[in-house]
């Protein structure tokens, strides 16, 4: 008899690397109608939000322009380019998040990616 191990095809997860936050397929599918998002912090969860910003938003400044971050959209992929984020990441971690991989949950209510800063994996270079 087999036992089944769990696969990754279909979990998000969010790499931290020194200047960016690099989405996998799956997280990145959820923001593949934004070319803007916002990154917040609930430090006593030690959670981040990514939250997509749809080009109208951003264009009738519904939200506050300094809080936009550009998505770079790849095949496969997501990117955030924003060093100082993943910096503060680390604060609110209590640790370097640099070559971490962090699993993420779709808010289905909030409409945004909530990153787990809690459970972390070192990534093999």
């Amino acid at each position: 008899m087999y036992t089944w191990m769990p696969g990754n095809a279909y979990a998000m997860q969010a790499t931290l690397y020194e200047s960016n936050i690099t989405l996998n397929n799956p997280a990145a599918a959820k923001l593949k109608d934004f070319r803007w998002c916002m990154v917040g912090f609930d430090e006593r969860n030690k959670k981040m939000a990514i939250k997509g910003i749809s080009k109208e938003d951003a264009d009738h400044k519904l939200v506050p322009l300094e809080n936009l971050n550009k998505i770079s959209l790849g095949k496969g992929y997501a990117r955030i380019s924003n060093k100082s984020i993943v910096e503060y990441a680390g604060k609110v971690a209590g640790t370097s998040c640099v070559n971490r991989k962090f699993p993420i949950q779709y808010d289905d209510r909030e409409q945004m990616l909530i990153v787990d800063l809690n459970t972390e994996k070192e990534v093999s270079l």
